[in-house]
């Protein structure tokens, strides 16, 4: 982007090719992590990609970075993060008083004014999230907000953090080039730093997705929407949340092959143990559905019916 204002009439460069000149010279501040986890489990644990990327069109990530500290105080600092990673790119933090649901809608809200409402917004199993407790198939406040809004509830694999890779790998950026070189002794000093960071990304989405911007199908929030549209969930027509799953043996379930759907147990075949599923509940027809993917082709493999609660 830098380049591309100082030298407008000039060719791009790739990001390819600026890469190789930094490694060439010397110039990268940490040396490339070596990738190992995560990596083939696409085609060797039938991770279904082809089924989350055709949820929708505008995909979010959300998630808390890990506890941080500054001089002088005991108590740790929250951050909330989020980040657009189909169609858009973009990555904002903000500190916030706890993860408290009520943070996350009224950040996500805020954001909504001036970027598009998603279509899936995917999370980790947290409790903020989640929203269940030890109840079983209870739907939170969080979930609830977001099919408020039109926006599919996407939980990632439990204790697997690569299977939400984009919100893990902004969070870890952040660690390393912004909190771990920074001094901070304030929560002042903490928010400055975050709105020049929340200001720079937005500034490189804005002109690097300055032709979709134009796209008149992008749904804003209105500024006279409440951010605390989660208690009522204001109709189930159409409505689903939907899970990626690893098959595993359970010892609380007398070793039976299977996976936890919001701390409710469903049993799957043997075959597929050790491999990923992709759930599916819908809330219209209280029908829960798992698939499997291999080579891109999509089976379903079991439907049931699911109760849930509100």
């Amino acid at each position: 982007m830098d380049y591309a204002k100082k030298f407008p009439k000039d060719p791009l460069p790739s990001l390819w090719f600026v890469n190789d000149v930094v490694r060439q010279n010397g110039l990268q501040t940490h040396e490339p992590k070596k990738r190992t986890k995560g990596q083939n489990i696409v085609s060797r644990l039938k991770f279904p990609i082809r089924s989350i990327v055709g949820l929708g069109r505008i995909q979010q990530a959300s998630d808390f970075i890990g506890k941080k500290y500054i001089t002088g105080r005991k108590e740790p600092v929250c951050l909330f993060s989020t980040s657009y990673y189909q169609w858009l790119q973009l990555y904002q933090v903000w500190r916030v008083s706890s993860e408290k649901v009520e943070n996350v809608t009224s950040c996500l809200s805020e954001l909504w004014k001036r970027f598009p409402v998603p279509h899936v917004m995917r999370m980790d199993n947290g409790m903020t999230f989640r929203g269940t407790g030890k109840q079983e198939a209870h739907i939170g406040r969080c979930v609830i907000f977001l099919l408020n809004h039109g926006i599919t509830p996407l939980f990632s694999s439990p204790y697997q953090s690569y299977t939400n890779p984009h919100i893990e790998g902004h969070n870890r950026t952040f660690t390393e080039k912004l909190w771990s070189t920074q001094h901070f002794t304030s929560d002042k000093q903490i928010e400055e730093e975050c709105s020049r960071f929340n200001a720079e990304s937005e500034e490189f989405c804005r002109w690097n997705f300055k032709d979709r911007f134009n796209d008149n199908s992008f749904h804003f929030l209105s500024e006279t929407v409440a951010s605390d549209r989660q208690e009522i969930l204001h109709s189930a027509k159409g409505k689903k949340i939907c899970f990626i799953r690893f098959v595993e043996r359970w010892k609380e379930n007398h070793d039976a092959c299977g996976v936890t759907i919001l701390n409710r147990f469903v049993c799957l075949p043997d075959s597929y143990l050790n491999q990923y599923v992709f759930v599916t509940l819908n809330l219209e027809t209280a029908f829960i559905i798992f698939t499997t993917e291999h080579e891109g082709r999509i089976t379903q493999i079991l439907k049931q019916r699911f109760p849930y609660f509100l």
